[in-house]
């Protein structure tokens, strides 16, 4: 007969790996802001393409723990569902990063910085929210991440209509309106999977209290 003990040890190693991914998604908005801020060092797609790489192999550790777990008390559909959530931030990350370097000459010297600011405080927010789930902290301070994550996504939907309200001016090159209004939307998107994850977490933990 398994034991509660070991049953509660298995959903720690999920918390664990969980936890580890939304880390990489916080490594990934550290990697962005280095090239953001460093203009005149070359940039590197690297950083990125290590923190979704990693991110990429606690997914596939998530997955084969699923596989080989026989009994765990939170339900296998919601680990899934918050695993690929968190994935897709760094994932998203790395896309803008992509295109942004191969539109380095067009975009150099667009401030991201507002965008920025939400992007950053919302994977820290999210790894704060997987930190206190594994603590099993009260549905309360989980109810108030999971608002903090929502009033972020509503604000970067504010910005990015300025923004993209911005670049719709006559004097403005149609190539650099579009290539700037897909990167806008790319970082939009990365508070947009915070969000996603966020709820997940609120429902699981909601389901489990």
């Amino acid at each position: 007969m398994l034991s509660v003990q070991r049953i509660l040890g298995r959903d720690d190693e999920f918390c664990a790996l969980l936890e580890a991914s939304a880390q990489e998604g916080v490594g990934s908005i550290d990697a962005l802001k280095a090239v953001l801020n460093n203009p005149s060092r070359p940039p590197s797609i690297d950083a990125f393409r290590v923190a979704r790489s990693k991110d990429k192999q606690i997914t596939d550790e998530i997955a084969d723990l699923l596989y080989e777990a026989l009994v765990i008390s939170l339900d296998r559909e919601d680990i899934e569902a918050l695993a690929e959530a968190l994935y897709k931030i760094p994932k998203t990350v790395e896309k803008f990063a992509e295109r942004y370097l191969m539109s380095l000459e067009h975009v150099q010297g667009f401030d991201f910085t507002r965008q920025f600011v939400l992007m950053e405080e919302a994977t820290r927010s999210v790894l704060e929210m997987v930190q206190a789930f594994r603590a099993q902290a009260g549905a309360s301070e989980l109810k108030r991440l999971d608002v903090r994550i929502q009033r972020l996504e509503s604000e970067a939907d504010d910005v990015i209509l300025d923004l993209v309200r911005q670049l719709y001016q006559p004097d403005c090159p149609l190539l650099k309106t579009i290539i700037l209004k897909d990167l806008l939307e790319l970082n939009e998107k990365v508070v947009d999977r915070c969000r996603d994850a966020s709820g997940v977490i609120a429902r699981v933990a909601l389901k489990n209290s």
